[in-house]
């Protein structure tokens, strides 16, 4: 069974990650659990009113968590809603671990009735800190038909692709893996008398990664029924970023080698979340169960 949680902060963003995910290619025993996590103010005094205002922000809290059981309740095997109070950056991870989830899906960006922005800190976070998949569904996303996953050789974008093939995809939906082959620096200070061995060194390089991003492309296609193989030369997270306009979404592992490997916690993985065209799936390994 497919563990799946969907944060909430009320606002439409949040909805149509959650329309989505109702169309996402899920496994049929999924069950999810849509939450939504408020920040109550610190409050010196313990007095009736500060504590029905604090009710209150609960209370909407889990208003927007029963909104979104309707959207849900069809596609999954079962819905629940929860409420809690805290910082969402921590409380969406720590929820998540406690409940075993496969996948946390958030929203881009919220700007609803709790007043979270998803976009940055609290989607950022989660990203960095989940144990499981997330799933970070920009505004205005596109129907499944075209996947891009990115490979670099290492075992977290192998197990990104494995995570992917075991989903039920359609057989209109194209896979497109890929694996940037991202040439290493060179020096601007380099004699002219020494470019010529400089640019020998650096093609040696470059036919080295491609070789072993072909391999590992080659290995991932396996899984596939319906798959295309791409080795485009350049910057991971530039040529990633582009890919995203040209598909409807892009799966990264959590961890890598070479181009990708501050992947979450550097800028190539940064860069995609927050400029991304398309949703963006991360897949994390600690607890997931998939």
């Amino acid at each position: 069974m497919m563990r799946v949680l969907i944060a909430t902060d009320g606002s439409t963003n949040a909805r149509t990650a959650a329309e989505w995910l109702a169309a996402f290619p899920l496994p049929d025993d999924a069950s999810a659990l849509v939450l939504a996590a408020v920040e109550l103010p610190p409050a010196a005094l313990d007095i009736p009113t500060i504590a029905e205002f604090k009710q209150s922000l609960l209370d909407e809290a889990r208003k927007a968590a029963d909104e979104l059981v309707p959207v849900l309740k069809g596609r999954m095997v079962s819905v629940e809603a929860r409420a809690v109070a805290g910082d969402p950056r921590t409380e969406i991870v720590g929820v998540a671990e406690d409940w075993k989830a496969d996948l946390i899906v958030v929203g881009a960006r919220g700007l609803g009735t709790i007043a979270t922005a998803l976009l940055g800190s609290v989607s950022l976070a989660v990203a960095r800190h989940a144990g499981c998949a997330v799933l970070v569904v920009r505004p205005d996303p596109k129907p499944l038909r075209r996947v891009a996953i990115a490979l670099d050789g290492s075992e977290h974008s192998r197990e990104a692709a494995r995570f992917v093939a075991r989903l039920p995809l359609s057989s209109s939906v194209r896979v497109r893996l890929v694996g940037v082959v991202e040439p290493p620096p060179v020096p601007r200070t380099v004699p002219a008398s020494a470019r010529p061995l400089c640019q020998q060194a650096v093609a040696t390089i470059v036919g080295e990664r491609r070789r072993g991003l072909d391999a590992a492309l080659e290995g991932a296609a396996k899984s596939f029924d319906v798959v295309t193989r791409e080795l485009p030369l350049g910057s991971a997270a530039e040529t990633l970023v582009d890919l995203s306009t040209e598909v409807d979404l892009l799966v990264l592992g959590a961890r890598g080698l070479g181009a990708l490997k501050r992947l979450l916690l550097g800028s190539v993985s940064e860069g995609v979340l927050r400029h991304a065209a398309c949703p963006v799936l991360i897949v994390q390994r600690r607890w997931a169960s998939a």
